[in-house]
């Protein structure tokens, strides 16, 4: 009997370690999400009420006590009960490891540092079970083992926790050493630097700006997202060459002081703010918070610097009344903009309207854009402010902007001519702004009918379920029929489609983003027109499910 409970108890333990490994991949998942944030890690752990791993500690922990009894007639089912169980708890780890995701764990040096000494314990005890049974040792030992295989399991966060912290200076050393690298480059280089920043069309914008200087210079824009500290190092170290002559960075932030530390690394000369909106929130606060936020980019630039925003913001107008450099301003409804658009329309996939860069009464530059939309117009203009300010030929700036193509996700129109179909793919980010401006687009846009498919809005602190529930509102008056991903979370918009007057037919709640592809395969017919408005990070799905 002690030989088969000795088998069964180390049978369990390996599936229980492979439990520990599933539960530890996910987190490790979730804290680069975070940026490596233990607190954002702890508060969506708690959140969902995952901080113990509860599933199994309920179910395991009668049992494996049961195991701390002596070996004697009667414990048969013990160890056959910990047989049986074993493959359940394996594949409870494999299926946290295979979770389906939005955006997959990657396993940069600092990720594989991480999860290996994260799992260390775990593989330590798995070894000590492995030869305790070997050796025939009694089946308490066996039983304190397994005991500590559950407590693994149940403090996999602080694991991970811990090995970040112990890792901390090993971490601070890398960083060191690429940030001299980066700053190294730089000077070597000298670019032109423009930092970009915004609550939302930041990163079009760059796309924008890129274009419009890569039509009068050698430019290199930050790829993608890469908008955080070490995205804009990595940036330089891997792809800023001596033919650049212009820098263009993108500059995210998720508290006080992200932008300036940007702006001490690249030293920007001219600087951009797109808009100031209640992104964030959860984060900051308030909306003071966010535009104090944004404006360090304003502080940070030279005397001989020059800022260009947004006339149409109101935020931003007030952070241009106290700039200490020249202003630009550029917009669609203030007239006191330099640079303005005028006669906007949606046609034919293209976003058309007339450019004059002096003024309203200056002569006008047609423009016929690949980018959808209003907003897109503003992300247009900033970079022909930019271009203005550099003094770039006229014509040059048209041409720029008549090349930019949307960045993935954004407001991209995909054509199923087969299907008869036309997807707006809108899914990168959402806010309320934005998602106003993308039903705008949709309520624009030639149609049989309008779909629209949403998780909703997220980190907008206590305001979230009223702006929800008027982004509910907003969209009754635009769509024929509406996909909510998310059963709990899109409560608040259900409350404003049906406020509204939205049909409750018209409506279909599910899980998961699978699943409403899966419902907009059955709905969908010639002549629609959908557009998927945010695809929400992995952080954010429901308890589980997934995207």
């Amino acid at each position: 009997m002690k030989t088969f409970m000795g088998i069964a108890a180390a049978v369990a333990l390996a599936a229980l370690a492979v439990r520990v490994a599933g539960r530890q991949h996910r987190l490790l998942h979730l804290f680069q999400l975070e940026h490596y944030e233990g607190a954002r890690l702890l508060l969506w752990l708690r959140r969902r009420s995952e901080t113990w791993a509860p599933r199994e500690l309920i179910a395991l922990g009668a049992l494996y006590a049961a195991a701390v009894a002596d070996s004697g007639a009667g414990l048969e089912w013990v160890a056959s009960a910990l047989l049986l169980l074993s493959t359940p708890i394996a594949a409870i780890g494999v299926a946290d490891w295979r979770r389906p995701t939005v955006k997959s764990l990657v396993f940069t040096g600092r990720a594989k540092r991480l999860f290996a000494l994260a799992l260390a314990p775990s593989i330590l005890v798995a070894l000590a079970a492995l030869l305790i049974a070997i050796l025939g040792m009694s089946t308490a030992a066996l039983a304190i083992v397994l005991a500590l295989g559950l407590a693994l399991l149940a403090l996999s966060p602080w694991l991970l926790l811990g090995a970040n912290r112990v890792l901390a200076p090993v971490q601070a050393t890398i960083n060191r050493r690429y940030e001299t690298n980066a700053r190294r480059t730089l000077d070597d280089v000298g670019p032109l630097v423009v930092g970009i920043t915004g609550s939302y069309g930041k990163t079009t914008t760059k796309f924008c700006v890129g274009e419009v200087l890569a039509a009068d210079r050698p430019t290199l824009v930050t790829p993608e997202s890469f908008n955080s500290y070490l995205g804009v190092i990595r940036t330089i170290n891997e792809r800023l060459e001596q033919r650049h002559e212009a820098f263009v960075v993108e500059m995210g932030m998720f508290r006080r002081g992200d932008i300036q530390e940007l702006c001490e690394l690249v030293k920007p000369t001219i600087g951009v703010i797109t808009a100031i909106g209640p992104m964030h929130l959860e984060r900051l606060g308030s909306i003071d918070e966010i535009a104090a936020a944004k404006g360090e980019l304003l502080e940070a630039l030279p005397a001989d610097g020059h800022f260009v925003t947004n006339a149409d913001d109101p935020r931003c107008l007030e952070l241009a009344s106290a700039a200490h450099v020249p202003v630009t301003l550029f917009g669609i409804d203030n007239p006191s903009a330099q640079v303005l658009a005028r006669n906007v329309a949606l046609e034919d996939g293209h976003t058309n309207f007339e450019l004059h860069l002096d003024g309203p009464q200056s002569p006008a530059l047609a423009i016929r854009a690949k980018l959808l939309g209003r907003h897109n117009t503003l992300n247009l203009l900033a970079a022909a402010a930019l271009g203005r300010a550099l003094g770039i030929d006229a014509q040059r700036i048209a041409r720029g902007l008549m090349s930019v193509s949307a960045p993935e996700h954004r407001l991209a129109p995909i054509h199923n001519r087969a299907a008869g179909i036309v997807v707006i793919d809108d899914a990168y980010n959402s806010n309320p702004a934005g998602a106003a401006h993308a039903l705008e687009v949709l309520r624009e846009h030639p149609a049989q009918r309008r779909l629209l498919v949403t998780p909703g809005m997220v980190e907008l602190g206590e305001q979230e379920q009223d702006l929800n529930r008027r982004f509910g509102e907003q969209a009754a008056e635009v769509c024929d029929l509406v996909i909510l991903v998310g059963r709990s979370r899109t409560a608040p918009i259900r409350q404003g489609l049906q406020s509204a007057g939205m049909d409750g037919e018209s409506v279909h709640v599910v899980d998961d983003i699978h699943e409403a592809t899966d419902v907009l395969g059955r709905l969908t017919r010639s002549g629609d027109v959908v557009l998927f408005e945010n695809d929400l990070p992995d952080t954010y799905a429901e308890p589980g499910k997934a995207g």
